[in-house]
């Protein structure tokens, strides 16, 4: 069902504490907490005695101590405590995952533990790039994961889920380019002398219409960098209104996923487009949200596979589905679901 040995994320650094964090991944419990020493840790959120919740339970220093019966376990998933009892068996662990914080998101190895590579993390540096101001959260969505991977590589509904804020006729109306490389999926949509969206408007004084280009990147197992850049149609390209779109999606389970997403921009670093930026994202993908939601229900209500039709604006997503599903396929057996 899910591909295993890639990083997926498992939380924003913002949200990680000394609070136990529970989390759904890949159809695995998993409680996420900051040791004294600020360093991010992640185990298995079922004590192994009676299979309470560790998430229920509480910090004592780098342990976690159940909240069931008081059995205390450390960051390495090893239990150093059982109140009333000396001896503890070796067996009584906890299973314990790689974790690695960086680009201000926790990222988790849900795989083989010895095929986990802090090099092989996603590439989303700016959120950590000075010249570049950050804005960004997470929603978790009622919704296979898939189904957002399909909306974001093909942005032609912004023309109609978001016209409030993102979206006009011009990125519906204009074809995008579709290319594959390995695994990866790149969608173009260059869109020339067009009127800019409402958000667009707010954020910069355009004079007149706007030359406005998409660039899409997909790579497994479900992460999505957006590349968006409008310059004035008239004038040379100048005051340019670029930002990216910074997506790390993680399944929960068939029918739920976190989307973890971030929009840095090279311009106006002050607060308040800032706070115009994060509203109008938070507004945009909150729209998509209604959308993905009610795609799942329906495909839920009904039994059997669904046969889709596909038009030219699907080349991107069906192309990164059948990467998926190559990789899926290619999944040692001895793998887990």
């Amino acid at each position: 069902m899910f591909l295993r040995n890639y990083w997926y994320v498992a939380a924003t650094s913002e949200e990680l504490s000394r609070e136990l964090l529970p989390r759904i991944i890949l159809n695995e419990p998993v409680v996420l907490y900051r040791a004294p020493d600020g360093k991010a840790h992640a185990m298995e959120d079922a004590c192994p005695h009676r299979s309470l919740p560790l998430s229920m339970g509480e910090l004592i220093g780098d342990r976690i101590r159940c909240g069931y019966h008081g059995l205390e376990f450390d960051h390495t998933g090893k239990c150093v405590r059982i109140p009333g009892q000396e001896h503890i068996a070796a067996g009584w662990k906890v299973k314990t995952y790689p974790v690695v914080e960086k680009w201000r998101w926790i990222w988790i190895w849900m795989g083989e533990p010895h095929l986990a590579d802090p090099a092989a993390i996603p590439n989303m540096y700016w959120n950590d790039d000075p010249h570049w101001t950050y804005t960004g959260g997470q929603f978790e969505i009622k919704c296979n994961y898939l189904l957002l991977v399909d909306n974001l590589l093909d942005l032609s509904h912004e023309s109609f889920v978001h016209r409030s804020t993102i979206g006009n006729d011009a990125v519906a109306e204009t074809p995008a380019e579709t290319s594959v490389s390995g695994e990866s999926v790149r969608v173009f949509r260059l869109m020339k002398n067009c009127p800019p969206p409402p958000l667009y408007s707010k954020l910069k004084s355009f004079p007149g219409n706007i030359n406005r280009s998409q660039n899409i990147l997909f790579t497994p197992p479900s992460n999505i960098v957006i590349e968006s850049k409008s310059t004035a149609a008239e004038g040379g390209g100048g005051d340019a209104l670029e930002y990216r779109v910074l997506n790390a999606i993680t399944p929960a389970a068939a029918d739920v996923c976190y989307h973890f997403w971030s929009v840095p921009r090279n311009f106006a670093p002050d607060g308040e487009i800032t706070k115009l930026f994060h509203k109008g994202s938070v507004t945009a993908f909150s729209e998509d949200i209604v959308v993905l939601e009610a795609q799942q229900k329906a495909i839920s209500a009904r039994s059997g596979d669904i046969q889709w039709k596909n038009f030219n604006v699907d080349t991107g997503n069906v192309a990164a589905r059948r990467i998926v599903k190559s990789l899926l396929d290619a999944q040692p057996v001895s793998v887990p679901d």
